[in-house]
């Protein structure tokens, strides 16, 4: 099957007064239809600088990205148009990514305004069916942002990003702003959506054992480069970077004795002056002296059978796969 949406040897840097920033570095992906790809890491990673790239909010450096066969990674604003309706974002906070002088009608109806040829009555037929595919009243249509709660809020964007019928929704940290009593129905309704929707999500977040729940494969960056990849299943049950398994172990779950516990020492790399060898390795528990001087690359095999046509292959960016440190204990669920 032909991807969906494909990135190959994707690259972002900035010029900054220190010098080249390397915010994204040689990051290939594939994402096919009705699929869940999780985007994992620390903050700095490099997981939101690809959606960026994705989305051509950001130009890459180097690379080509793919979208229905075509390819847009230099397309102009005027090309890129017609394939912002395939593609659609939901912002991390939603108290920042709507604009709190517009109604929810103005918010809803301006995409559909700047890339659809809607009459006002189709306009309007679609507002109110979007509203109540999200969850919310038919007189929230004339209300503002600030009447809303954050929950609510999010729920005006997912609608906004579904307004135009796209075919992938990229979710940046779309519940880490949300109390976590809201992140479940988040979490829930997005869910809902995919399946009756038929759309495919890039999902962004820190924490596993939520990719765990709605992701089909993960993905996990440091420092901009991908380190490993897999199905979700594989990569929670069987993590085989030394950096995966610092970030599951960090994230709680229940029955988690705390002194078995691996924390991380350190902060990430400078992206500006990243180190030799496996950038992991000033943090890693178990590198070696060839982990300082030689970049491993990125291969793996195949980790068993999955649904569809998603890939079943676990790859992984370590001289040491696998090599977990004695005092890590992580439970397959």
């Amino acid at each position: 099957m032909t991807p969906l949406l494909e990135a190959k040897n994707l690259s972002v840097t900035f010029e900054t007064k220190n010098g080249r920033l390397h915010a994204l570095d040689n990051v290939t992906l594939q994402l096919n239809k009705g699929e869940t790809l999780g985007l994992v890491g620390e903050s700095g990673s490099g997981k939101s600088t690809l959606a960026l790239a994705l989305m051509r909010a950001v130009t890459p450096s180097q690379g080509s990205i793919t979208l229905k066969d075509t390819e847009i990674s230099h397309l102009s604003r005027r090309e890129l148009r017609p394939f912002r309706q395939v593609m659609q974002m939901i912002f991390q906070d939603p108290y920042a990514s709507l604009d709190p002088r517009m109604t929810v009608r103005r918010i809803i109806a301006e995409p559909l305004t700047a890339l659809q040829n809607l009459k006002s009555d189709e306009i309007e037929e679609r507002l109110q069916g979007l509203l109540a595919a999200v969850g919310l009243p038919a007189e929230a249509a004339d209300r503002r942002p600030a009447q809303f709660s954050g929950g609510q809020r999010q729920r005006i964007a997912i609608a906004r990003a579904m307004s135009v019928k796209p075919e992938i929704i990229i979710a940046d940290e779309p519940v880490s702003a949300l109390d976590v009593s809201i992140q479940a129905q988040i979490v829930n309704l997005l869910q809902d959506i995919q399946q009756q929707w038929q759309m495919a999500y890039i999902v962004i977040a820190h924490d596993l054992p939520l990719m765990h729940q709605i992701a089909d494969r993960i993905m996990v960056l440091y420092l901009g480069q991908l380190v490993e990849e897999g199905p979700a299943e594989d990569v929670i049950a069987r993590p085989r970077h030394p950096y995966t398994a610092a970030l599951l172990a960090a994230s709680p779950r229940i029955g988690q004795k705390k002194e078995k516990k691996l924390i991380l020492t350190g902060d990430p790399p400078s992206p500006i002056h990243r180190p030799s060898g496996c950038a992991f390795h000033p943090r890693c528990p178990v590198a070696q002296p060839q982990c300082r001087t030689v970049a491993p690359a990125l291969s793996g095999s195949i980790s068993g059978s999955i649904s569809g046509s998603i890939s079943g292959e676990h790859r992984v960016a370590c001289h040491y796969p696998g090599t977990i440190p004695p005092p890590l204990d992580i439970p397959a669920d």
